[in-house]
């Protein structure tokens, strides 16, 4: 398989892709006879016939959020089941919500931090640990005191918190600090310099906090790799996999005619979240036959195909 190419790859704020999206990304491979290919840490791209890849403005022309494509933001990644299980706390739409602020607050300068620090990783994490486990370069992990996210850096817990609404407002205020800064001007490129101005800066901020310790967390149920999960809203989300990564054309047109909330997880497992008792046994019915795994045991899901 071609890798992905860095000028090709979208990345969907917390790899929350929208019906419309897998609609988008399938007209897009279906015009160059081509499939859907998911990239590390949640990302996609489309492949043309001849192993070429779709380029992100190509892709923003036809119908992608603009954002998808913006090479300044930093690669977000959030936990999938985040709110629909006991210990799995809500992001709500913290997602989209930073890379919105990040863009509106002009903190990120004309190349933003990836220019200094490489791909910036940002993790948010519903608690439950799936986040953490992919060693995001900055976390908020959400189940502190009346729903405040705490900080961890480099994998270090800061033992800092903030409002869940008011997180966006701070990382972009990080984000403008970290260029202000004199080894940002110098083009320092040392990450272990930059992040521990992150650290001096998160804990100088007016609106983080320490991070009470004497709040009791709650144990996060443990979700399958793939399969059925009945949510705590009494509905069922589905997680599946794809052979070598690859949507063709055909099934990613069936993901966005479901019409649910989906998802594409940093480990490249595809969500669909919502859905009744018989829609999900109508979608296992109809979506395996085309690709998806939903079985635990296939290979495809032990590593060992």
């Amino acid at each position: 398989m071609t890798d992905p190419s860095s000028d090709a790859v979208v990345r969907f704020p917390g790899g929350r892709v929208t019906p419309d999206h897998w609609t988008t990304l399938a007209g897009v491979a279906a015009e160059h006879g081509g499939d859907v290919v998911l990239a590390p840490r949640g990302g996609v791209l489309v492949r043309r016939a001849d192993g070429g890849a779709v380029s992100r403005s190509e892709l923003v022309a036809a119908g992608l959020p603009r954002r998808v494509g913006d090479e300044r933001l930093p690669h977000v990644i959030a936990s999938p089941m985040a709110g629909r299980l006991d210990g799995h706390h809500d992001l709500a739409d913290l997602p989209e919500r930073l890379c919105s602020e990040l863009l509106r607050s002009g903190n990120l300068g004309p190349d933003g931090i990836p220019a200094l620090l490489g791909p910036l990783v940002v993790g948010l994490d519903d608690g439950s640990g799936d986040v953490l486990a992919h060693s995001p370069d900055l976390a908020l992990v959400a189940g502190g005191v009346d729903g405040a996210v705490r900080f961890h850096v480099r994998g270090l817990d800061t033992s800092l918190e903030v409002a869940i609404a008011d997180a966006p407002s701070v990382l972009s205020d990080l984000t403008a600090q970290v260029l202000r800064s004199p080894d940002a001007v110098r083009g320092t490129t040392d990450p272990d310099v930059l992040f521990d101005l992150v650290v001096v800066a998160l804990g100088t901020h007016p609106r983080t906090a320490p991070r009470d310790r004497s709040a009791t967390a709650t144990t996060a149920v443990e979700v399958p790799r793939v399969g059925w999960v009945d949510t705590a809203d009494g509905l069922v989300s589905l997680l599946a996999v794809v052979p070598h990564a690859v949507v063709p054309a055909r099934l990613a047109e069936f993901l966005g005619a479901v019409e649910r909330p989906g998802t594409v997880s940093a480990d490249r497992v595809i969500g669909l979240h919502g859905l009744t008792e018989s829609m999900a046994e109508q979608v296992v019915r109809v979506l395996a036959p085309m690709g998806m795994v939903f079985d635990d045991a296939s290979p495809w899901v032990t590593g060992s195909a």
